[in-house]
C-alpha cells in the first residue's frame, strides 16, 4: 500500500484544521509545541480565530543517544518518563536529576527567546487544542498535556498529523481527546511521513507568529 505522506507541515496543519473545525466545536486557545508544531498549528489558529502560543517542552534524551527520549519536561514543571526504558538501562536517579536540570535551563532560555519571557495564557475553562508535528515516543506531548490538564480546561484536544497507534490510547488515559490523522502500523520516525521536513528555527517561529498577528490586526 502506498504511504500517504504529508507535503509539509503547513499541509498537515490544513488537514488537521479541516478535521477539528468540521466538528463545529469552538476553539478558544491553540498551543503549539515549539518549534515544529508552530507551522502545523497556524492554519487552525487562522481559520478558527483563536490565539496561538508556542509551548516549550524539552525532550530528555538518553546520554548514549540524544534522540532516544527517556522522558520530557514541560515548561510548568510536568515530567513524563519512559519508565520501562529507564528501568531496562538501570539509569540512576542522580543522572536523571542532572538531565532534568539541563532541560529546565534550556526551557528558560527558549521562553526568553521566542516568548520574550512571557507566561502562557491561562487554560482554565477554555477549549484548548495542543498541536505538534507528530509524535514518536509521545513524551513531549504527554508532558505538555499534563501541564494543561492541571489548569482544568473545559476540553483538551491533542492534535498531531501522525503518531503510533498507542499514542491515542495514552492521550485518552490521561483525560484528553486525541486527533491523529495517520496511525500507521509501520511507524518509524515522524519525518518519514513528510515529503519536506526541515528543522524549524527560532527565527521562523517568530516570523510566523508575527505575520499571523499582523493579519489579525488587519481584520479588525
Amino acid at each position: 500500500m502506498e504511504r500517504q505522506m504529508f507535503r509539509d507541515r503547513t499541509q498537515a496543519g490544513e488537514e488537521l484544521a479541516d478535521q477539528i473545525l468540521s466538528t463545529g466545536q469552538p476553539v478558544d486557545l491553540v498551543l503549539a509545541i515549539a518549534r515544529g508544531g508552530i507551522p502545523v498549528a497556524l492554519p487552525l489558529a487562522r481559520r478558527s480565530g483563536a490565539p496561538v502560543f508556542p509551548m516549550i517542552v524539552r525532550k530528555i534524551g538518553a546520554p548514549w543517544e540524544k534522540e532516544l527520549a527517556l522522558g520530557a519536561l514541560s515548561e510548568n514543571g510536568s515530567l513524563y518518563w519512559n519508565r520501562e526504558l529507564i528501568e531496562s538501562r538501570d539509569i540512576p536517579a542522580h543522572e536523571l536529576e542532572l538531565l532534568t536540570e539541563k532541560a529546565r535551563r534550556e526551557i528558560r532560555e527558549k521562553i526568553s527567546r521566542i516568548r520574550w519571557g512571557k507566561n502562557l495564557p491561562s487554560c482554565s475553562g477554555k477549549r484548548v487544542v495542543l498541536v505538534d508535528d507528530g509524535a514518536a515516543t509521545g513524551a513531549t506531548d504527554l508532558a505538555a498535556l499534563t501541564d494543561i490538564l492541571q489548569e482544568n480546561p473545559e476540553s483538551l484536544l491533542v492534535a498531531v498529523p501522525v503518531a503510533p497507534v498507542d499514542f491515542s490510547v495514552k492521550v485518552r488515559r490521561m483525560g484528553a481527546i486525541p486527533i491523529v490523522l495517520r496511525s500507521p502500523s509501520d511507524f518509524g520516525a515522524v519525518g518519514e511521513w513528510y515529503e519536506r521536513f526541515p528543522q524549524v528555527t527560532d527565527g521562523e517561529v517568530l516570523l510566523a507568529l508575527g505575520t499571523l498577528s499582523g493579519q489579525e490586526k488587519n481584520r479588525r
